[in-house]
């Protein structure tokens, strides 16, 4: 990668539009330029906070570090908006989250120092969906440097609706799972120890003390639809990334595993919306323990229906 490029492309004066982002809130945008190279191709600069109410909010070691999430949510923003400044996508159209993985290069880049950590993010849209003109999704792939070492690499799968056509999918979805066309009472558990899940703030904590069923572990979804990241504006299903947190956070209670892991991976695909107005729960098994690695499966189920699947990696944080 090239200084001399990456200085003519990438800019960190000041955070894109908001709505590029979708976010309400100007001090969630991480993303700070998006230009085009090449057909399919662009470069995108991004800013890590050092410290961040949700991203920061970890203990021990952790605390001192950046959280794979966070990329991926500058993963996720970058994504987004591409679609709307060059593939023409309307900033009021609905977007589908089919599959979302992450994966970090452990080393010295993960360390929050005394500066903000510049980011320079390169995209390839791998796969265009739809016919002709009329594009309705793309496959992506990011690479995430920091400092000129490669910090991670991040692909999904997204599709886009008109409003008209998310408001009969919603409907018709719901009237499916017996539930009216309004969203009814969100339904949540309480929420474990902040102390058991690595938080100290128990708002960031989103799930309930686990239920253990020899090496699997149970948990409810503890939801704050008021949660200002989480829920940074006003949504009609649980989103993916308290999904992904709920899922970190449930494989952090089964038994046996090690204090506080680094998060170093995530692969994850969501098949249904997971609704505000039924209870919800995240089930975690170990699958596998090796050279400080620690793996788990995660399944987000809503009565006998699973919406969400999600294998993760652990880094020993005194390791790494």
């Amino acid at each position: 990668m090239s200084v001399e490029a990456v200085e003519t492309e990438v800019s960190y004066q000041q955070p894109i539009r908001r709505e590029l982002a979708h976010r309400a809130a100007v001090s969630e945008v991480f993303v700070t330029s998006l230009a085009a190279r090449a057909p399919g191709r662009f470069v995108a600069g991004a800013q890590l906070p050092r410290m961040h109410a949700y991203y920061g909010d970890h203990l021990g070691i952790l605390a001192a570090r950046h959280d794979l999430l966070a990329v991926m949510e500058t993963a996720r923003q970058t994504s987004i908006a591409i679609t709307h400044e060059f593939y023409r996508v309307p900033l009021d159209a609905g977007f589908l989250v089919r599959t979302f993985n992450g994966t970090g290069v452990p080393g010295p880049a993960w360390a929050s120092g005394p500066e903000p950590a510049d980011l320079v993010l390169e995209a390839e849209v791998l796969n265009l969906h739809g016919s002709g003109s009329a594009v309705c999704g793309i496959d992506i792939v990011l690479e995430i440097y920091s400092a000129g070492a490669l910090l991670a690499t991040v692909d999904g799968s997204f599709s886009w609706l008109s409003p008209e056509r998310w408001s009969g999918l919603r409907t018709g979805f719901r009237k499916r799972r017996g539930l009216g066309s309004v969203v009814g009472p969100v339904v949540s558990t309480k929420g474990t120890e902040p102390a058991a899940v690595g938080r100290r703030d128990p708002r960031n904590v989103v799930v309930s003390p686990v239920e253990r069923d020899a090496d699997r572990g149970i948990a409810g979804l503890a939801i704050d639809p008021g949660h200002p990241f989480l829920f940074d504006h006003r949504l009609d299903h649980i989103p993916g990334s308290a999904l992904l947190e709920a899922a970190r956070q449930t494989a952090l209670l089964l038994p046996g595993g090690p204090d506080y892991p680094q998060l170093i991976g995530i692969a994850s695909r969501f098949d249904r919306f997971t609704e505000l107005d039924l209870a919800t729960e995240c089930r975690a098994e170990p699958t596998g323990s090796a050279a400080g690695r620690v793996e788990a499966h995660c399944a987000i189920r809503q009565g006998d229906t699973t919406t969400a699947e999600l294998d993760l990696a652990f880094l020993d944080a005194a390791a790494g």
